[in-house]
């Protein structure tokens, strides 16, 4: 019995020491009829690490020709305590993007009905420790032929240097 207790009691001692470590999730949203499908996503290195380099490696399916303009709506929302708050567009934030073909010009549209995997390498100089935090993401996409896309990010975890 006193071995029950002295192990329950380290049990309660070391608790507030444990940390719990999540991955990045990801899931569509919208409708099962979206015409562009988010078919996997790795962000590395997990959790960023900032000031740093990111590396956001995609793979979509469009059942369509993505042509100009391909417009982009962010939500960006940081954790605060047990609810999440929408950030607004300044560095990074919740954002519209009126055409992703001229903003990433590396990925030259159109691109072609099928499955794509894009690498989109990104650097954040900022050293704020404000940054730091627990993020969610949705971005979803409209094509200029009116085809949908959307996706939810979870667990976007930003530490600093």
């Amino acid at each position: 019995m006193a071995f029950i207790n002295f192990s329950l009691f380290l049990s309660c001692l070391f608790l507030p020491l444990t940390v719990v470590v999540t991955q990045v999730s990801w899931e569509n949203c919208g409708s099962e009829s979206n015409d562009i499908k988010l078919l996997s996503l790795t962000i590395s290195p997990d959790p960023i690490v900032i000031p740093g380099l990111i590396s956001v490696t995609t793979t979509i399916y469009t059942n369509q020709k993505l042509t100009s303009p391909l417009k982009a709506t962010v939500s960006l929302r940081r954790k605060l305590f047990i609810t999440y708050i929408t950030l607004p567009c300044f560095i990074i934030g919740s954002c519209t993007y009126d055409d992703l073909c001229t903003r990433y010009k590396q990925y030259s549209c159109p691109i072609e009905a099928g499955e794509h995997t894009f690498n989109i390498p990104m650097k954040i100089n900022s050293t704020s420790w404000i940054l730091a935090g627990n993020y969610q993401a949705q971005i979803d996409i409209e094509t200029n032929s009116n085809g949908k896309g959307c996706a939810k990010i979870n667990n976007i975890s930003v530490k600093t240097n």
